[in-house]
């Protein structure tokens, strides 16, 4: 394998790219080239500069210094509006869907059809469903964005871009919040782009996806472009070896399945309804790891929020530790033991412009008070214990949370809630949009907190992820528990198939 020479054609490229943010420097002399046709993937480690790079492409961001050139010709796009113009869009991770208006309007952005100087409400639509359709999302372009799920606004995200004749394509973890199928459809459209002449590139974490489907990979390490070539000279090893600079023997940690803490489940699930979910039922034991999978829109999120008071369940029952359990509110089931790390940590469950120390301390409050009074010392020891014991990676706990990567957010928003002592932990894709050396923490993480006892409800996209870290799996399909599986039941195969087409009716 040899490191890339400098190219001397291609649809875009870029030459000696640095970025500096407050004297730290994000990208340092990288330079890439872009060809028409090509799947090209970028990857590495969160702050490796991939993001940045992305975006001073894309009109975001402006360089310090270097050069960009499109066909031949210098180009410096100002904003994402010139890029556009230039036939250079990007879709990003973090979503930028706006909840206020329709599925339609947030497709054809400044692009709806119009008839004398109108919107043309019915050609908005009928434009907007085809460009729906060409992503599998079968939804009314009516419907009020706001009300769709994280993945199903990821695919709006992609949509608007399709929509758009684009020349060159930079696609940001398109597939981190989508189960199997759904990405294997995306990726496939990333293929369309390709053979359409587009210079696509692929973001990605999922490194098995990053083999399969581009063309060439290009590694960023602290800021500097490491190696460039093609995607058939790298092994999954190789690419984890130079993302991180050394060997890492696995992501997710298999397992034998483990022995319980006695019989008794701590968590009994029997027949629950709630907003998104018919009917659902499960159990968890002391130091189980019990993972969710299914399809986006099968209820997984909707269970988790029903347990932890979130939603307000209908029929069916609880037990929570042998007593009946029907939290009418989160701080109700906090407060009884159970506590959960929400798939959107960024919205959900962080407060980004406060520092770790704030984060930490928020959901324990009540502990660590006497009275009115709050107990500085005690939460300063909280603190400082979590932030050794994950190790978050930051120069301080005053840092603003914001300013951390993916994975330390991450172990942010676990040190929070397992401040709180919880027995049961209930954790919604705890390694959504996070790179594989944080995901490989996240997850022995995990795993140690089982060995501790604490008992564990896992919803995983991620095939690997739910197969290697969960002792159960148990499979929802449109808001029903269609069947369980033991781990040396559970597979890929026999995940997808009750995903799909749900477990043999009782009736």
């Amino acid at each position: 394998m040899t490191i890339e020479a400098p190219a001397r054609t291609g649809l875009l490229q870029a030459t000696g790219i640095s970025k500096h943010y407050a004297g730290v420097a994000a990208l340092e002399d990288v330079s890439i080239t872009l060809e028409p046709g090509k799947i090209h993937a970028l990857v590495g480690e969160n702050g490796a500069g991939k993001s940045t790079l992305s975006k001073i492409l894309s009109g975001f961001e402006s360089p310090d210094a270097g050069t960009i050139t499109l066909g031949g010709e210098p180009i410096n796009p100002k904003n994402p509006t010139q890029a556009a113009a230039l036939g250079i869009g990007i879709v990003h991770q973090e979503l930028s869907v706006i909840g206020s208006i329709s599925v339609a309007e947030n497709v054809l952005v400044n692009a709806e059809p119009s008839r004398w100087g109108v919107i043309d409400r019915r050609g908005l639509a009928q434009q907007a469903k085809a460009h729906l359709h060409r992503v599998g999302l079968d939804i009314d372009p009516r419907r009020q964005a706001g009300t769709l799920s994280i993945a199903e606004q990821q695919l709006i995200e992609i949509a608007r871009i399709l929509a758009q004749d684009v020349r060159v394509v930079f696609f940001d973890e398109p597939t981190s919040s989508l189960p199997h199928d759904d990405s294997v459809r995306l990726l496939g459209l990333l293929r369309e782009l390709r053979d359409s002449g587009a210079a696509v590139v692929l973001i990605s974490h999922d490194l098995p996806e990053v083999l399969e489907y581009s063309d060439t990979v290009s590694v960023l390490r602290d800021g500097k472009h490491i190696i460039t070539a093609p995607t058939a000279e790298f092994t999954e090893e190789s690419l984890i070896k130079y993302m991180i600079g050394r060997n890492l023997d696995s992501v997710y940690h298999g397992h034998e399945e483990q022995p319980v803490r006695g019989d008794a489940p701590i968590l009994e699930v029997d027949g629950i309804s709630a907003p998104g979910v018919v009917s659902a039922s499960l159990q968890v034991r002391p130091g189980e790891i019990v993972g969710i999978g299914g399809l986006v829109g099968s209820g997984r999120t909707e269970l988790l929020a029903a347990i932890y008071g979130a939603s307000r369940i209908g029929s069916g029952s609880m037990r929570f530790d042998g007593k009946p359990h029907r939290p009418t509110h989160p701080r109700a089931a906090l407060d009884a033991g159970i506590a959960l790390v929400p798939e959107d940590r960024k919205t959900q469950g962080l407060h980004l412009a406060l520092p770790i120390s704030a984060n930490i301390e928020l959901a324990s409050l009540a502990a660590m008070s006497t009275g009115p009074w709050l107990r500085r010392r005690k939460g300063a020891k909280i603190v400082e214990r979590f932030f050794k014991e994950l190790r978050i990676k930051a120069a301080s706990a005053a840092m603003p949370v914001g300013a951390l990567s993916g994975g330390n957010q991450q172990k942010v928003a676990l040190a929070k809630v397992l401040a709180t002592q919880p027995r049961v932990l209930l954790l919604d894709e705890p390694t959504r949009g996070i790179d594989v050396g944080a995901k490989a923490e996240v997850h022995r993480l995990i795993r140690t907190l089982a060995d501790d006892g604490l008992a564990i409800v896992m919803v995983s996209s991620v095939l690997p992820e739910l197969l290697g870290a969960s002792d159960r799996v148990v499979v929802m399909r449109a808001g029903r528990t269609v069947g369980e599986l033991s781990r040396a039941e559970a597979t890929e195969e026999s995940v997808m198939k009750l995903a799909f087409q749900g477990a043999v009716s009782r009736d």
